[in-house]
């Protein structure tokens, strides 16, 4: 791992975000919380969550899919970025991990998350960031050309590989923050982490991202992040 500061690193946010989430959902009373984008696979076990926990709705546009959620969890089909009046002020947390970069419009996905919060609620999510290097590839090359260079680590699963976007995928920017500000949140924290995991196997590019990593941490160069926690507040 490089010279960056514990709790910055790519490994940090990585292994970091189950615990912040069930503390976020911890403070909440009869907590009703959705997942974004959970498919047939939520992220936790209705057991993980803490004892306050209400309900867990798992949110997917394919009903297909939320035809396969475990039995437990409600589900919400509706499109992210589309209309989402359905279900609108019903949750205390919503939550995703890796579902941003895959939404064409991301402001309309942060309206809608606003919309369907109560109010005093909380949004929660892990996103990678632009313009960390990796991502920049993944945005603007074509889809295939882009899984064969990404899959040259062996810790990317490509299991399927959807479109990124990278639409409203910042790290702690000023027009980040405005963007939620405009949405009606009271309050938006970004908390950029920085390096990643792509050069591993390239020992020279390693060493290289290792030491440019660490200088933009230490200088918190929020556009040279490479993931983000983003929490609003209703």
């Amino acid at each position: 791992m490089s010279g960056i500061p514990k709790g910055k690193t790519w490994l940090d946010a990585m292994q970091g975000y189950d615990d912040a989430l069930r503390s976020i959902v911890s403070q909440y009373p009869d907590a009703d919380i959705l997942e974004l984008g959970g498919g047939r696979r939520p992220s936790f076990e209705l057991s993980d969550m803490p004892a306050n926990l209400k309900s867990y709705t798992v949110n997917d546009i394919s009903k297909e899919e939320l035809a396969l959620v475990p039995e437990g969890y409600r589900t919400a089909c509706f499109d992210v970025s589309g209309d989402a009046s359905e279900f609108e002020g019903r949750y205390d947390v919503v939550f995703s991990r890796f579902l941003a970069e895959h939404v064409q419009d991301g402001a309309a996905m942060h309206r809608n998350i606003h919309k369907v919060l109560k109010p005093g609620g909380v949004a929660f999510h892990l996103i990678p960031t632009l313009y960390a290097l990796p991502f920049v590839i993944n945005r603007i090359l074509p889809e295939r050309l882009a899984e064969k260079v990404l899959s040259l680590n062996p810790r990317r699963e490509i299991s399927p590989k959807f479109p990124a976007y990278y639409s409203w995928c910042r790290g702690d920017t000023p027009a980040m923050r405005g963007l939620f500000r405009r949405i009606g949140y009271e309050r938006v924290e970004i908390r950029n982490f920085y390096g990643h995991f792509y050069y591993e196997t390239i020992p020279v590019l390693r060493e290289l991202e290792a030491r440019f990593a660490d200088i933009a941490c230490r200088n918190e160069w929020s556009y040279c992040s490479s993931y983000a926690y983003v929490t609003a507040y209703k």
